[in-house]
């Protein structure tokens, strides 16, 4: 017998609250732990192409740092308006930094890839999050296809 009351038990809506405030929280704390990466002034730089690259640089991660939040908590509350920019939130911040990667290894003939190997933490930021936004996309996407079918 289950002696918890019913308001205790995790459910789907729940799900969601928590799942995006763990987002927020961990790529804010990503940000937070790694300044130097994420903080910067990107027309600093001399080069005009570096500057719009930094720019879309920042753009990313602020996206990816607050959008999939915001969308998954208004999923939870029950608006699924903001559900549609999850892939593109998810997808801005690592085309960001592969664009970079490409102009960085245009002008130096070398790439700056191991940052996932000194900084491992970058891999789930940078790879494994957005790939879990786009599965969870694709499921609500599927999901809400599935309910309007039905009615």
């Amino acid at each position: 017998m289950n002696d918890s009351p019913k308001h205790a038990r995790p459910n789907f809506r729940s799900s969601f609250i928590a799942l995006s405030a763990f987002l927020f929280a961990f790529y804010w704390l990503v940000v937070a732990t790694y300044p130097e990466f994420f903080i910067f002034n990107p027309f600093e730089e001399t080069s005009l192409l570096r500057q719009i690259t930094l720019t879309l640089s920042m753009l990313g991660w602020l996206v990816l740092a607050t959008v999939p939040a915001l969308a998954l908590f208004s999923y939870a509350a029950g608006n699924s308006t903001l559900i549609p920019l999850l892939p593109i939130a998810a997808l801005l911040w690592p085309t960001s930094v592969v664009i970079n990667q490409v102009v960085l290894y245009a002008r130096d003939s070398t790439w700056y890839f191991d940052y996932l190997l000194n900084y491992p933490i970058f891999i789930a930021s940078d790879i494994l999050l957005p790939m879990l936004l786009l599965f969870m996309w694709q499921d609500l996407r599927d999901r809400q296809g599935r309910h309007e079918a039905q009615a």
